[in-house]
């Protein structure tokens, strides 16, 4: 099972999905992420996929590749490799954990509920929130 086969939304290929996930990999800074809730936002939105599926996308695709930023004492605050966050993310062929779905909870609830908002708000046509 391939990495785009995670979220069955008639979006075969990897090309719409790389940029949600570099967006995504936002909310996994080591720093004050709500600063990049418009831009994450404004790049969802711009997606295809639901929302549903942007989350599906963010706790069984980026969050399993990411959640130890959080834990780290100093983890990343600049940026993740898009190159190698690509590969991490298909490296685990599209396997989803029960589990992870439990752990996606806490800030990063927080941060997907903000920028959700945002983006339907965008797809509204009501602008950022």
């Amino acid at each position: 099972m391939s990495a785009a086969a995670v979220v069955d939304d008639g979006v075969d290929d990897d090309a719409a999905r790389i940029p949600v996930w570099i967006a995504l990999s936002g909310l996994y800074l080591d720093t004050e992420v709500e600063r990049f809730h418009d831009a994450i936002a404004a790049t969802l939105a711009a997606s295809p996929f639901p929302l549903d599926d942007l989350q599906a996308m963010l706790v069984h695709d980026v969050h399993p590749v990411l959640f130890t930023n959080l834990m780290a004492p100093a983890g990343m605050w600049d940026g993740f490799d898009a190159a190698w966050l690509v590969e991490r993310i298909r490296a685990r062929g599209g396997r989803r954990r029960r589990g992870f779905a439990r752990w996606f909870r806490g800030d990063i609830d927080a941060q997907w509920r903000a920028v959700a908002a945002k983006v339907a708000a965008l797809r509204a046509g009501a602008g950022p929130t």
